[in-house]
């Protein structure tokens, strides 16, 4: 029950930039504000659209690891990066940033080579609109 409460709600967290690049897009072409209706209509239109993803592809599940390792860099390692760049601190403050960054990118490998070993191990069983 708690797995359901908490993807019901993050589900809007992760899903807010993409409504509201919906808006902008919508605000930008026609010049005027979203209507309610229209904003409730794509907050409909993309839950249904990532359920039937979700149904119609069962194996993402396998690939979140993958998918993940690939993903940890821009958490990890670009705000370091990007830290050092735009601050353009002393030689030797920086240090601390950079083994952050090098740290980031190291664990990031370290998972895409645990998620490919995983998948070519075990193997994704591919069941189209068949989740099990």
């Amino acid at each position: 029950m708690l797995v359901v409460v908490n993807s019901l709600s993050s589900f809007q967290i992760y899903a807010m930039p993409v409504f509201d690049n919906l808006e902008l897009r919508f605000t930008s072409c026609m010049n005027k504000p979203c209507p309610r209706w229209l904003r409730s209509g794509f907050r409909i239109f993309f839950g249904c659209f990532a359920f039937f993803i979700a149904v119609a592809l069962p194996f993402l599940p396998s690939l979140a690891g993958l998918l993940g390792g690939i993903a940890v860099p821009i958490t990890l390692a670009y705000p370091c990066f990007m830290w050092i760049l735009i601050k353009k601190p002393c030689k030797n403050s920086a240090i601390f940033h950079w083994l952050l960054g090098s740290l980031g990118i190291v664990l990031s490998i370290s998972i895409v080579t645990g998620a490919i070993w995983n998948i070519a191990t075990i193997g994704i069983q591919v069941h189209f609109f068949k989740p099990e």
